[in-house]
């Protein structure tokens, strides 16, 4: 791993304990507010700058800069729970960031010679949305109700960018084909449409593994609570 994904790492993970433990010592509705304006402005100014550098690199194409990566949905809802508290918003960062982002920051797809500062803008993005979601479990303490609203919207994100491949000639979501680096995506079918369907399928399984001890907690909370007498 290099110095930067390592550092990504340590800011997706330690970044959000930090700020609990200060929460924790010393909690204030304010600071846990401005904790997550904090990582939401981190979020949008890295997504803003990536744009600004595409632009600069002559990059600055349908096939390049649309926010169709599953990526910059998760960003957005991340960003959205950050500010508002959306439910709907923080359940689909939880499953898209902690699936899909986080994966990407251990097999993260970036060419050979991508300059430093472009690879930062990635690591810097990627860590974000896992730090965004990791702060709003241990601070605010929200969790996922469900898994019906990450499918639905999964499935409107898959048809989605279909469409815009087939119609820019793109590669978002690596449905198109999959990255030159090495990554999960390699185990995949070579045949188009069960190469989509294998990520659809491996994706909600990766849900439902994420959903699980929220279940078994639930049941045993259930189980634990005294009974009233009749």
């Amino acid at each position: 791993m290099s110095p930067l994904q390592l550092g990504s790492l340590a800011l997706a993970f330690l970044g959000p304990v930090v700020l609990w433990a200060m929460h924790r010592r010393r909690p204030h509705p304010a600071l846990e507010r401005n904790f997550s304006r904090a990582i939401a402005s981190l979020l949008l100014a890295v997504f803003a700058s990536n744009m600004v550098q595409k632009f600069c690199e002559g990059k600055f194409t349908a096939q390049e800069v649309l926010p169709m990566h599953l990526c910059d949905w998760a960003l957005f809802a991340v960003v959205a729970a950050l500010l508002w508290r959306r439910q709907t918003c923080f359940e689909l960062g939880y499953f898209w960031g902690l699936c899909g982002t986080l994966q990407a920051l251990f097999t993260p797809a970036i060419p050979d010679g991508t300059a430093w500062w472009r690879q930062l803008g990635f690591f810097l993005d990627h860590a974000g949305i896992v730090a965004g979601v990791l702060f709003l479990l241990l601070v605010p303490k929200m969790r996922p109700l469900g898994m019906r609203r990450v499918v639905i919207w999964s499935e409107v994100y898959l048809a989605a960018a279909l469409t815009t491949n087939a119609l820019t000639g793109a590669n978002y979501g690596f449905l198109a084909h999959r990255p030159a680096q090495r990554t999960m995506l390699d185990l995949f079918s070579d045949t188009p449409w069960l190469y989509v369907a294998d990520i659809n399928g491996l994706a909600l399984v990766f849900f439902a593994a994420i959903y699980v001890p929220w279940l078994i907690a639930d049941r045993f909370r259930k189980s634990a609570a005294p009974t009233r007498p009749v």
